[in-house]
């Protein structure tokens, strides 16, 4: 990975592409007004279509599934439609891309977007085909570029890509965007991801975190099989100027701890010239996080990440 410089674009620069309502580093967004009307002109479909992004001898099909949701009953349009990839969380170990995305799917396509949830393999101690590291970071890479080559005839713009993920999710977001190696690895540039959305990791640098934390645990058995883990999966110490890192939104919440190194990302990402804001979530709980995206009556992440998306999407 290259670690060129170049001159850092200044902050007011940055602070003028972030949608209003999108705090830069070091100011943070509080409550804001509910997200204006949706389209009345598109729907969120009941199922989803099913695809498998890669196949792997031994995996089973659905590790390395995704889900796309294409809007429906939208008026004709002049050009393609965004899209939106989602990465849940689940420390590594579980969770689906079918499990709550309901509102996100409403969210996004009512907005005319599509929306597509990814399943990457997880780890499993004992299976056989539990992850390791970089498993997790490569599949996530590889849906990417699945996305790129495979959503046109669905109805969607390959270059209007937005990368989001929540927890561990948010931690594999953050790597993929930040190590050039993975969409690398796709034949794929940083940039082919249009902005990202990486909500609610310590994991942007895992060295600051205590050895004994549940979190630590948690990495040691995803990604431990890397003694240096802790160096070589944190974004924060990955990104470096001139690599194509997209403009990036994030929250900030819990403990000093936690809302440090969340700032710091934001932060880093500012300092290397790349548009990164941050949402006060301190009311929120982790789970919450992801949780309010999309449900009725939230003003805390539904409004000022679809402005962001909506600032990004237009660029």
């Amino acid at each position: 990975m290259s670690s060129a410089t170049r001159p850092s674009r200044s902050r007011a620069v940055v602070r003028r592409w972030l949608p209003a309502g999108v705090a830069a580093v070091g100011a943070a967004v509080g409550a804001a007004p509910p997200a204006a009307a949706a389209p009345a002109h598109c729907t969120s479909p009941a199922r989803p279509v099913t695809v498998a992004y890669e196949r792997l001898p031994g995996v089973p099909a659905n590790a390395t599934s995704l889900d796309v949701y294409v809007p429906a009953g939208c008026r004709a349009r002049s050009r393609r439609a965004p899209v939106v990839v989602w990465v849940h969380g689940g420390g590594y170990h579980r969770g689906d891309k079918a499990g709550n995305v309901a509102d996100k799917r409403r969210l996004f396509n009512t907005r005319g977007w599509l929306f597509v949830s990814v399943n990457y393999r997880l780890t499993r101690p004992g299976s056989p085909v539990s992850a390791r590291y970089p498993d997790h970071y490569r599949d996530v890479a590889a849906a990417v570029a699945w996305t790129r080559r495979a959503i046109g005839p669905f109805g969607g713009d390959p270059s209007r890509i937005a990368l989001l993920g929540h927890s561990a999710g948010a931690d594999i977001v953050s790597n993929v965007v930040t190590n050039p190696a993975w969409l690398g690895g796709q034949g794929l540039g940083l940039a082919s991801v249009r902005c990202a959305g990486p909500f609610d990791t310590a994991g942007f640098d895992k060295t600051r975190v205590p050895a004994a934390s549940r979190e630590q645990r948690q990495w040691r058995a995803a990604l431990g099989n890397d003694p240096a883990y802790a160096v070589d999966t944190s974004a924060t110490l990955l990104a470096r100027a001139g690599t194509g890192i997209p403009p990036t939104l994030t929250v900030v919440r819990g403990g000093v701890l936690r809302r440090s190194i969340e700032t710091g990302f934001a932060a880093r990402l500012m300092a290397l010239g790349v548009p990164a804001g941050t949402i006060d979530a301190s009311s929120l709980t982790h789970a919450e996080v992801s949780n309010r995206i999309g449900a009725p009556g939230d003003t805390v992440m539904t409004p000022p990440l679809v402005r962001f998306l909506r600032g990004c999407f237009a660029r």
